[in-house]
């Protein structure tokens, strides 16, 4: 009977516990995981909003840099245009002023040099002059038998003497310049394309061998000059020595 009574007894307190206990490690354990999905969700939910905030801080951030590039690019656009408009004014003023020497020259933006010299001028102005089909053919033999031999570069160097002693001198013609200065090139030779070339580069483009006037030149092998060494010597290429006035 006392066997019984002990056996009945241990029956209840399983029951007891399994009834107790059980159900309340099943609640603690439930309870911990949904802390912890709690926290991961709150995890998630820190980094999605990190996320968009540097999204957010990015694309400011790429904003503000293409508005200081509109701003810079503006910029550059307002200089160049009063850059432009300050180019225009000058050329302006240097063909009115040239119009009274020489009707049919203008100024030529062309600001190409092919000689490195040791005394630039940054005052010199290239010049394109209009010639009558006489005038140009008369030009071309004329270079071609002063330089026909020295070159595209030789050519254009005689050229331009020619074109900045029109200008500077008021020569209306070609013709009329060569027969004033006593040029003694042969004009019975036909024009080379470097002699071709040349007259288009500085007559027709307003371009110019050297930044700087050249009036006189001589070549040394053939004869001595004290006169153009007395002059402002500007450069030498080949066999010419090129000079301007003092």
């Amino acid at each position: 009977m006392k066997l019984f009574k002990r056996l009945a007894a241990v029956v209840s307190l399983s029951l007891i516990i399994s009834i107790i206990i059980v159900p309340c490690a099943v609640f603690f354990a439930n309870a911990q995981s949904v802390e912890n999905n709690t926290k991961n969700i709150v995890n998630n939910e820190n980094i999605i909003e990190n996320r968009v905030t540097q999204k957010f801080v990015d694309e400011k951030n790429l904003s503000d840099k293409q508005d200081v590039e509109t701003i810079e690019r503006a910029q550059m656009f307002e200089d160049a245009k009063v850059e432009a408009q300050k180019t225009a004014e000058e050329v302006k003023k240097a063909n009115e002023a040239v119009s009274d020497v020489h009707p049919n020259a203008s100024v030529s933006t062309n600001s190409k040099y092919l000689l490195e010299i040791a005394n630039p001028d940054d005052s010199y102005i290239g010049y394109s002059i209009s010639l009558t089909d006489y005038d140009r053919d008369i030009l071309e033999r004329l270079v071609m038998g002063e330089a026909g031999g020295e070159g595209f570069i030789g050519c254009c160097l005689v050229a331009q003497a020619i074109r900045d002693t029109m200008i500077s001198d008021g020569y209306k013609s070609v013709e009329s310049l060569r027969t004033s200065m006593g040029y003694y090139g042969s004009l019975y030779v036909t024009p080379n394309e470097d002699a071709l070339n040349a007259v288009k580069f500085i007559f027709d483009e307003g371009g110019a061998a050297v930044q700087h006037n050249i009036v006189y030149f001589y070549a040394p092998a053939i004869c001595t000059s004290g006169f153009h060494e007395s002059q402002e010597f500007v450069v030498a290429h080949n066999s010419h020595r090129f000079f301007d006035r003092w």
